[in-house]
């Protein structure tokens, strides 16, 4: 964290911000702190100073939450606020939803100090990510333009399958565009009679180390089919923590292009995308350093289709390029003015603020729907519309501040057109908001393309065979193959609403293989998993009956699985759930056990069958003697109530062998048996 940490006060009460500013100073921080007492000096500071936090003291004053926020929106800031309040606990979770870091009652001051603490390093740690990320992109970017500019071919392969080749390599190999790459593999470019050849040379460089080169004088052909004499030279890389091999071509013919990379737009003479996209990368780095303030635009000509399909494609290319000359006439150096795609242009502005750049827009707005353009016999005029993104180094990457003026611009379009729209964060902040929706989205495509895969990995009892128990758990995979974990997504779904209906596609999907099972083990029972979404849906007990039902499934070969921290925070539902569960003669399993004041008093409202430990227990089992005594307290004290004990998240034969002397009854973990697509463990074997 920072030697000094920056903090505005928006308060009244200065005496008590004091308080706030020992707590934090005797825990070892120095503190530099401005106070604001009212709106226009809230706006000034935020204009002229940068802070790690802001801490609102409600006590006498107007200003709210909402106030605040909407002044670190203007100034382009997204700085964690604070918010100390006399409101009673059951208001302050609103506060919460409303967008705030933390919440503490008056009088609370040291409790305060050190949740400001946690906000700044909070803030710090994810500047520090930024950073680390936007250099690591300038890096890349910095070395694949080494690659487009070499004149030597080069391409990264991996199995045969190409993962990168440069314009020379291209060139060289008569392959019109990095797209028809893809329908190429190593082989088709290595004559019939040296493929074997080739093959060999690769096996070879796996006892070698990576540094060292080999070279071979080769027979190669372009997609032409045209063979050609030359020295191929092979070195090892790694590509997205994959191993991959790097070939080189050597060769006269490889110095004929100087592979650069153009980065001027053909119809507007302007800077493209890719470039804009490098200068935005660049703002950033800077950002981190300086703390200044840039803003991207996104400008676009109203109902362009339209006027390319009445006027044709001349008029529009006419048009897009005198957009171009008005564009850089508005914004002159060390403005970047870009041509992003179809009718919509990008313009980075460094060191800016919005009470600068908005009558600048208004009046691009209004100057461009009077000026007429010259088509040659004809003049047409158009109107603009502009989305808006005043940012700092907080904002991850450049392609989040593209989408960000893309829903902008959208907005301004979708109220008329001929305006600018300055992008607003939704409440509960824009990243956690974005990535929500990116989410949701893909875990609709999931269910809706099959892209969810149900994993089983068996709950094996320590005392013998017994019942064939398996948790069932998911996992989504990307269109391109990426695999994600429910603790990837699964929040975001509870958030956006859409956790119940997963929930019961995956129930859905389990009872079906369920029953597939039961025809060759009558006995066995799955662990299902319900979240906050499917507990506050008081129909998902008589649902899952249905299904059970339909698929003739006993309820007693399903246990319901629950988090505890799910069942407190919603203990009425839970409640519900619960006898309804015991109503169809269905289990309960009370999940992440053990983290209450008095973990078993749950158990007085909810009568469940199993309780499974949080995993936290089993780290260090096998030296952490409060662990042991925790868990020989959950268990003694479970048998004594009926109820069965799971301890997951076992990896080694050290801590199985402490929790039989425990007397768990039930394991499971990777040591036991990873998750897997298919049901083949044999619970015969002892452990």
């Amino acid at each position: 964290m920072t030697a000094a940490i920056e903090i505005l006060f928006v308060t009244l009460d200065p005496e008590r911000a004091e308080r706030v500013i020992s707590g934090i100073r005797m825990r070892g921080t120095a503190v530099r702190a401005r106070q604001a007492s009212d709106r226009t000096e809230l706006d000034e500071l935020l204009a002229s100073s940068r802070f790690d936090t802001v801490v609102l003291i409600e006590s006498g004053l107007d200003l709210q939450l909402e106030d605040i926020r909407s002044a670190l929106h203007q100034s382009g800031r997204q700085t964690p606020a604070i918010v100390i309040t006399s409101r009673p606990e059951t208001e302050r979770l609103a506060i919460f939803d409303a967008g705030a870091f933390g919440v503490v009652g008056c009088g609370q001051e040291e409790v305060a100090a050190m949740l400001i603490l946690k906000a700044v390093e909070y803030q710090f740690c994810c500047n520090q990510l930024h950073r680390t990320r936007n250099t690591l992109q300038e890096a890349e970017r910095r070395y694949l333009l080494l690659l487009d500019s070499s004149r030597d071919p080069i391409a990264y392969v991996q199995d045969g399958i190409y993962l990168y080749a440069n314009d020379a390599w291209r060139e060289f190999f008569q392959i019109e565009t990095p797209e028809d790459l893809a329908r190429y593999s190593l082989d088709d470019f290595i004559a019939p009679e040296q493929q074997d050849l080739l093959q060999q040379l690769l096996d070879s460089r796996r006892d070698q180390p990576d540094t060292v080169e080999t070279t071979q004088a080769m027979t190669l052909r372009d997609a032409q089919g045209r063979s050609f004499e030359a020295q191929v030279v092979l070195t090892d890389a790694t590509v997205d923590g994959e191993d991959c091999t790097v070939l080189r071509v050597a060769t006269e013919r490889s110095t004929s292009s100087t592979g650069q990379l153009s980065v001027l737009d053909p119809v507007t003479g302007l800077y493209n995308r890719r470039y804009l996209i490098r200068s935005l990368e660049d703002a950033l780095v800077t950002a981190a350093r300086s703390g200044l303030l840039f803003a991207l635009i996104d400008i676009s000509i109203d109902d362009f289709a339209s006027i390319r399909i009445e006027r044709g494609l001349s008029t529009s290319d006419i048009l897009l390029a005198d957009l171009g000359v008005f564009l850089r006439e508005r914004f002159p150096a060390p403005a970047t003015v870009a041509r992003l795609r179809g009718e919509e242009f990008g313009v980075l502005v460094p060191n800016v603020r919005r009470a600068e750049l908005e009558p600048q827009l208004d009046t691009l707005i209004r100057d461009a729907s009077e000026r007429p353009v010259n088509l040659g016999q004809d003049t047409i005029k158009v109107t603009l519309s502009c989305g808006v993104v005043i940012a700092d180094n907080s904002v991850p990457t450049a392609e989040h501040l593209l989408a960000r003026t893309t829903r902008a611009l959208e907005q301004a379009r979708s109220a008329g057109g001929n305006r600018c729209h300055f992008h607003r964060p939704e409440d509960g902040g824009p990243a956690r908001t974005e990535s929500d929706q990116a989410w949701h989205a893909r875990i609709e495509e999931a269910m809706a393309n099959d892209r969810l895969r149900l994993l089983y990995q068996p709950v094996v009892n320590l005392h013998g065979a017994d019942v064939p128990r398996f948790n069932v758990f998911v996992r989504l995979f990307g269109p391109e193959g990426q695999i994600y974990q429910p603790n990837d997504f699964l929040p975001a779904a509870e958030r956006t609403g859409i956790a119940a209906e997963l929930d019961r596609w995956i129930i859905r999907h389990a009872i079906e293989v369920l029953a597939q099972r039961l025809k060759q083990d009558p006995k066995a029972t799955f662990f299902l998993k319900l979240t906050r979404g499917s507990l506050n849906d008081g129909s998902v007990v008589v649902w899952l009956q249905e299904v059970l039902h339909q698929h003739r499934v006993p309820a007693g070969n399903v246990v319901v699985e629950i988090k505890e921290a799910t069942i407190i925070t919603n203990l009425k539902a839970a409640i519900a759930a619960a006898r309804g569960l015991k109503a169809i003669h269905s289990c309960l399993c009370i999940d992440d056990f053990g983290n209450g004041l008095n973990p078993f008093h749950i158990l007085r409202h909810v009568d469940a069958d199993y309780i499974k430990l949080d995993g936290a227990f089993v780290r260090e089992l096998v030296t952490d003697a409060n662990n042991q005594q925790a868990i020989r307290r959950f268990t003694d004290a479970a048998h004594a109530k009926g109820k069965q004990v799971i301890v997951p998240r076992v990896e080694d034969a050290a801590t199985l062998a402490v929790l039989f002397s425990l007397n768990v009854n039930l394991v499971q973990g990777y040591f036991v048996h990873p998750p897997s697509e298919q049901l083949d463990f044999d619970f015969t074997q002892v452990l």
